[in-house]
């Protein structure tokens, strides 16, 4: 194993302590001080210099947690499904090597935490299930990540990604974006879907 160079040691800190300012000024002060493709420039950094030394991998760098905690303004909500976040693929290969590591999840009969049986059971009710033959892929846009909970068919809650497992409640602010539906336009809703 290569040992890191006086030079790496110093850097991992600093891009640490930098990206650490940065996401805390952007998620929980909601005031960037820098640019997105500045922030993932840095993040990748980071990442690159952990794998290639893990040793120098903390419990507290960026590149261990999904999101930031709640802000504390808005009440705290526990997800009843943890919304974790998915890695950025900028190119082809890295697109490859995520699909490589799908494949092998998916191949222990874990896919997004089901079994065959149940897999095959949401097959015969006519669901589409993924498979690592079909993906759906969408650009990254920068923005909250919400989960939308339905009541009947109707809009009950909204709560923000915050670190994965818990999030922010934001019902009210949600009922202002006029592309989200307050009732969903199904003639029998399930009773609850998220």
């Amino acid at each position: 194993m290569t040992q890191p160079n006086p030079t790496v040691k110093q850097r991992v800190p600093e891009l640490r302590q930098l990206l650490q300012k940065a996401s805390y000024a952007y998620y929980v002060l909601d005031n960037p001080m820098m640019e997105d493709a500045v922030y993932d420039q840095l993040y990748r950094e980071l990442q690159e210099l952990e794998t290639q030394y893990p040793e120098l991998v903390t419990p507290d760098s960026p590149t261990q947690r999904v999101g930031e905690k709640p802000a504390s303004h808005f009440s705290s909500v526990r997800h009843n499904v943890p919304l974790y976040s998915l890695e950025n693929a900028f190119n082809l290969e890295e697109f490859a090597k995520w699909q490589s590591r799908w494949q092998r999840y998916e191949s222990d009969g874990e896919t997004r935490g089901r079994g065959d049986a149940e897999t095959r059971r949401l097959e015969d009710e006519g669901d589409k299930v993924a498979t690592p033959d079909s993906y759906v892929c969408e650009l990254k846009i920068d923005g909250s990540a919400l989960a939308l909970t339905y009541e009947q068919g109707v809009l009950v809650r909204g709560v923000t990604r915050g670190d994965g497992i818990t999030g922010e409640d934001i019902t009210q602010n949600v009922r202002t974006i006029r592309s989200i539906p307050l009732r969903l336009n199904l003639e029998q809703p399930p009773a609850v879907v998220e």
